[in-house]
């Protein structure tokens, strides 16, 4: 995200604010499935899903959790 600087990151940080746009989400999306050996469901591919780290995190983490 080119707006993050090196420091730590709070779940209320707007991912449009720091610097995420349509194909920063398509690449986060494929980093995520290839660092964990997931399959993000299109159903939870929608603005409110990436409108915060918070969101984000909530969204991905019982894929990341859960495995394959």
């Amino acid at each position: 995200m080119p707006f993050a600087d090196s420091g730590a990151l709070s779940g209320f940080d707007d991912l449009a604010g720091l610097g995420l746009d349509s194909m920063g989400v398509v690449r986060l999306i494929v980093d995520i499935e290839d660092a964990y050996g997931v399959q993000v469901p299109d159903e939870i591919l929608d603005e409110r899903t990436f409108a915060t780290v918070g969101s984000l995190w909530e969204a991905l983490s019982p894929l990341v959790t859960r495995g394959p």
